[in-house]
């Protein structure tokens, strides 16, 4: 990450706009903790078949399969797989992982279902988030989201976590591609109102989010959430309430 991170330098970016005009948010990960939300539903949905599985082998999986370490979402959004088609694929990997077999075929979309119904339960938004958005409205600046998905699954995914103040909503579907493609992230500041280059674009992945905001005219910014923090750079945010500031300051 820090290679990327200082090839895109985010914050620099963000310094050479004169006043922001508009905000738009990746979802998942940066708005909402999907993470979190995956693992507890995979540990709920394993614990019967994981019960002689070590806890720390099953945490282990149970991280890998929330950060796709199949790489089967990306596939989903090549249009290789269909969305049930990509998380079989981190299943069976899950249960390949411990050595034991996966349910069968037949039994995968009844896992997948008994997922979704669990997991939609835990999805929440950060604790920064709210305080953000009240931020920005109280220096009546617009923002939205633009995100990888189903633009009606993650318009869902907004209300069950309590974000439905969130009104502006490009998913990867309406767009007609996904991030790094310019299309979204021009269809979110145009449904925003705001100029290209005035706009920033804030996300949790270097190369979807950040360079491909930058590569769309927009100005890309990293937020990384994980507790270790790889990189010590001040051009990555830890937190959206540095957004905040650094909005303030311009």
């Amino acid at each position: 990450m820090n290679n990327a991170t200082n090839a895109l330098n985010p914050t620099h970016a963000v310094f050479s706009v004169a006043r922001v005009e508009g905000v738009l948010f990746d979802i998942d990960d940066t708005l909402v903790d999907l993470n979190t939300a995956s693992i507890q539903g995979f540990h709920h949905l394993t614990a019967e078949d994981f019960r002689e599985v070590l806890d720390s082998k099953r945490e282990h999986v149970a991280r890998d399969y929330a950060d796709d370490g199949a790489g089967a979402y990306e596939r989903y959004m090549a249009g290789e797989l269909t969305f049930l088609g990509q998380r079989a694929e981190r299943i069976r990997r899950a249960y390949a992982l411990v050595g034991l077999e996966p349910p069968p075929p037949e039994a995968l979309g009844i896992w997948s279902a008994r997922y979704e119904d669990v997991v939609q339960e835990l999805w929440a938004p950060f604790p920064d988030v709210h305080d953000c958005l009240d931020a920005l409205d109280a220096l009546s600046i617009p923002y939205g989201a633009v995100s990888n998905n189903v633009e009606s699954y993650q318009r869902n995914k907004l209300r069950l976590a309590g974000l439905e103040r969130i009104q502006v909503l490009v998913g990867s579907d309406t767009a007609g591609a996904p991030k790094p493609d310019p299309r979204p992230f021009h269809a979110g500041c145009t449904l925003l109102g705001t100029k290209f280059a005035a706009t920033l674009y804030v996300g949790d992945n270097p190369v979807h989010d950040v360079q491909g905001a930058n590569a769309a005219g927009l100005r890309g910014i990293l937020v990384d959430r994980a507790t270790d923090h790889k990189s010590d750079s001040p051009e990555i945010l830890q937190n959206l309430g540095s957004l905040v500031s650094i909005i303030r300051g311009n």
